[in-house]
């Protein structure tokens, strides 16, 4: 990336009184100015283009983004010359680069991040090369200074610093992004907590259905069986009364051990018991029907 910025006049005149600049230096204070510009005017375009590629939309205009931007801190420490010719006002400078992100911006972008399941402000970091310490971010810079003709204006160059804005912009991005990633995230989730309730209630109202139909067929299986008993001989019923009444023990005890393995609702706890009653009742009344045909 090679960006050409400008400084006004307005931006050193409590220096040079909007004369005349001083001589472009790589550590003048001019200098310094419009390559920290270049920096923030491009990473309000780094944030813009991540917003853009947000799914969602988001309306962050250029203005919001450009006062979120102003409050990182750039500045430059530990500059050098690296090449000036006589015969050119071009200076070819090298430096460290400091930014102060603040933390709960940081904070917020890992927070968005996380939300959305992709890397980490951390990662961000280390991949873009930058050396942190808490909120501060450090990593070498190159870049270039001239004052123009009239030496009212200076312009800048900075070189190699793509990559590090495409991260800077992504965190810038992800903390615009937060309010909107939780709002969405927390309609998703009282959307899913709706369709689970929806889902509970069609499941509670199938269970109570397929009660009152287990209800329905163990009446049916209780007057048959009652009609067989009342059909058998009185010395015959006698005879096997005990015999009965230990059926129906054996009957209660294996039809709870059955709907106790089956569920913990209590609806299909009962279904299945009383399935298993009117299974078991059936299989009773054909006993006595063959009983009394003996």
């Amino acid at each position: 990336m090679k960006r050409v910025a400008l400084v006004l006049c307005g931006a050193v005149a409590l220096l040079s009184g909007c004369d005349k600049v001083a001589e472009t230096s790589c550590t003048s204070e001019s200098s310094q100015a419009v390559i920290a510009s270049i920096v923030s005017d491009e990473l309000v375009k780094s944030t813009l283009a991540q917003l853009g590629n947000e799914p969602s939309a988001v309306q962050a205009t250029e203005s919001k983004v450009r006062a979120t931007v102003n409050l990182i801190k750039v500045t430059l420490q530990d500059i050098r010359t690296t090449k000036e010719d006589p015969d050119s006002t071009k200076r070819f400078c090298e430096g460290t680069v400091k930014i102060i992100v603040p933390l709960g911006m940081i904070n917020d972008a890992d927070a968005a991040r996380r939300a959305i399941q992709v890397s980490n402000v951390a990662t961000l970091i280390q991949q873009a090369g930058f050396e942190r310490s808490a909120d501060s971010l450090t990593r070498q810079l190159n870049f270039t200074v001239q004052p123009t003709d009239d030496k009212k204006k200076t312009f800048g160059e900075v070189e190699g610093f793509d990559a590090q804005l495409t991260a800077l912009g992504e965190i810038v991005a992800s903390h615009l992004l937060r309010i909107h990633i939780d709002a969405r995230q927390q309609t998703a989730a009282l959307e899913a907590q709706a369709e689970q309730t929806q889902l509970a209630q069609a499941t509670a109202a199938q269970n109570q259905a397929d009660l009152e139909m287990a209800a329905a067929e163990n009446k049916l299986a209780n007057q048959a069986i009652s009609e067989v008993w009342k059909a058998v001989p009185e010395a015959t019923r006698a005879q096997y009364l005990d015999m009965q009444r230990a059926w129906i023990k054996k009957k209660t005890a294996d039809c709870n051990i059955k709907a106790a393995e089956t569920s913990i609702d209590p609806a299909i706890k009962e279904a299945a018991r009383l399935r298993c009653d009117t299974e078991m009742t059936a299989a009773r009344s054909t006993e006595l029907r063959q009983l009394m045909d003996g």
